[in-house]
């Protein structure tokens, strides 16, 4: 529990050095402060590297261009026609995917009628000139049946409750 509470403490202090730095650039400290930031800037490597990047921050901003103001209602008019083209090109994809699958499969059924032997036609060649005799095992079972004896018990064939109206 104290290692949390360590670490969230030196996570405040530490957040409380960085506004205080954030102030000091911007000439917002009382003299007091301002004493204390260059105590740490001439003590503190990792403050004095975070002095550096704020200060790189600072100056860049003024160069920053500013988007030119449009209303709220173009700018929706513009995002949403820009998803509605994006929408619309994965449409086009699908169907010209579906347009090119229906124009080969026409392609390969016709090429079956044209091309001589199509499949159905080898598969009617094929047929055997004379059919096999259709054989049942009628009097010779595969399986051997047990005969009835005279400990077996006969249930009946058909149920009370299926016949109960």
């Amino acid at each position: 529990m104290t290692d949390n509470f360590d670490w969230e403490r030196s996570g405040a202090i530490l957040d409380e050095r960085f506004e205080l730095l954030s102030a000091y650039l911007d000439g917002e400290v009382t003299a007091s402060e301002r004493q204390q930031v260059e105590a740490w800037l001439a003590t503190d490597r990792a403050f004095q590297h975070q002095y550096r990047q704020l200060q790189q921050i600072n100056q860049a901003m003024p160069c920053l261009t500013v988007p030119s103001s449009q209303s709220a209602e173009a700018l929706a008019t513009g995002v949403f026609g820009k998803l509605d083209r994006q929408r619309n090109r994965k449409f086009a994809w699908f169907g010209g995917g579906a347009i090119a699958a229906t124009f080969l499969a026409a392609l390969t059924g016709l090429g079956g009628l044209f091309g001589g032997n199509s499949i159905q036609q080898q598969f009617a060649n094929n047929k055997a000139n004379t059919p096999a005799p259709l054989m049942l095992a009628l009097n010779d079972p595969i399986l051997s049946i047990p005969a009835k004896t005279e400990n077996a018990i006969e249930l009946p064939m058909t149920s009370p409750e299926v016949n109960a109206d």
